[in-house]
């Protein structure tokens, strides 16, 4: 199986999240999957100031999701 990662950014303050931005490209497998969501997890909090992560209680989401029949 192949999968895809969705990301999210979050407001713990607001209860909310974004749509879900899919990344490009396909992972073989779940553990390549997760570590690429963590690590895109950082970058994308590193957009934001310290101030803007406090203010808004701001977290990232993400999400592997399996592709059924992309085996290839």
């Amino acid at each position: 199986m192949k999968f895809i990662l969705t990301m999210y950014i979050c407001s713990a303050i607001a209860q909310q999240c974004s749509s879900g931005i899919i990344k490009p490209g396909q992972y073989n497998d779940w553990n390549d999957c997760l570590q690429k969501g963590y690590f895109e997890a950082k970058l994308i909090l590193n957009e934001y100031t310290t101030e803007q992560i406090n203010e808004y209680q701001l977290l990232t989401k993400f999400a592997c999701i399996e592709q059924p029949g992309k085996d290839a």
